[in-house]
């Protein structure tokens, strides 16, 4: 009997070093490491890092998972959000799980720990 194996698609990884700056949206599959600046929205359909170089200054992050090492200023989702300790973020972040290291900083409000934080807020 013959076996067959699947081969998993390795993932993308996107990655903007310190000397780049998009000016507009950023959309990407698989991985996206950000050391420049990005001055738009970012939507990525895996994981985003914001190394501790990075900027991204927007409407709206979107990932499944985020971590910031740098500077986000945007409205963010994801399913878990990770502040590093050089980590600076201001808007509003809604996400399932939210770990926040000593020193970082956060400015703005957080739905965090529910399934529902995910949800667009109801407009009244």
């Amino acid at each position: 009997m013959r076996r067959m194996f699947r081969r998993k698609e390795a993932q993308a990884l996107t990655y903007l070093g310190p000397d780049t700056e998009v000016l507009g949206d950023l959309k990407a599959k698989g991985q996206v490491r950000i050391d420049g600046r990005v001055q738009g929205s970012v939507l990525v359909e895996g994981e985003l890092e914001v190394g501790p170089t990075g900027r991204v200054e927007g409407p709206k992050v979107e990932a499944k998972a985020v971590h910031i090492h740098g500077e986000v200023r945007a409205d963010l989702v994801a399913e878990r959000v990770s502040l590093a300790k050089t980590a600076r973020f201001a808007g509003t972040l809604r996400a399932q799980a939210l770990d926040v290291e000593a020193g970082a900083v956060f400015v703005g409000q957080s739905v965090a720990g529910e399934h529902k934080a995910l949800e667009a807020p109801k407009e009244a």
